[in-house]
């Protein structure tokens, strides 16, 4: 019976390990393939690799968009090998990139509230323009289901550079995002890599070990 006992809590134990792996697994958003575009109330919702991105104020404010870069080109735009994100505020208007784990147009979520927490952990960064003519800043707000916010600066180009580097976020961005907004006036980006939080039963299949050590250790004593 101890025997038996010991293997149930391995089993158990192997259990909520896969599931809690299963839920810490990266996702990375590459642009490599064609944005899916919603036209929905005047404005455009770009879904890729389960994120929505708009440009916010939608109409009647003037807006630019985010562009989808091919991997060479056109001039003027860094060169990455593969395609990516660009944006360049042309209008000299406030305005803002969201992003959000959620499929927007498809759920209604146009505020970008209802999506699913996640984190995330690097993304590859420069100048739209290029060869870039100075060091710009890229700012990443990012939002809390309570309606904290937390925020990280990266610095790049300058020096007519026109390739991307490698950001790694800070420890405080690795979990609870409801949704990031990218307020700088510029950026091009690549490479976004996330992780979805600790799905509900992962976290039902650590209260069951926990149980089941309890119940163990009970019957020993018994």
């Amino acid at each position: 019976m101890k025997a038996i006992g010991v293997m149930w809590i391995m089993g158990i134990m192997l259990f909520c390990l896969a599931l809690c792996g299963a839920a810490n697994a990266q996702g990375r958003v590459t642009f490599d393939d064609p944005w899916i575009n919603y036209g929905t109330d005047g404005f455009v919702l770009d879904y890729y690799d389960g994120f929505s991105f708009r440009v916010v104020p939608g109409p009647p404010h003037v807006q630019n968009e985010v562009k989808q870069v091919g991997a060479f080109g056109p001039a003027g735009y860094p060169h990455n090998g593969t395609p990516f994100a660009a944006f360049i505020n042309t209008f000299g208007t406030p305005q803002y990139v969201l992003f959000a784990r959620t499929n927007a147009a498809r759920f209604g979520d146009h505020g970008f509230t209802a999506g699913a927490p996640f984190g995330l952990i690097s993304v590859d960064l420069a100048d739209p323009i290029a060869p870039s003519p100075e060091t710009i800043e890229i700012v990443f707000n990012g939002f809390r289901a309570d309606g904290s916010m937390i925020s990280q600066s990266f610095f790049v180009g300058g020096g007519g550079s026109s390739s991307f580097q490698t950001f790694y976020f800070g420890s405080e961005f690795a979990h609870g995002l409801i949704r990031v907004e990218i307020p700088s006036a510029r950026w091009a980006m690549d490479n976004l890599v996330w992780v979805p939080e600790p799905g509900t039963y992962a976290l039902l299949g650590l209260g069951a070990l926990g149980l089941a050590i309890g119940r163990f250790v009970f019957r020993r004593k018994l």
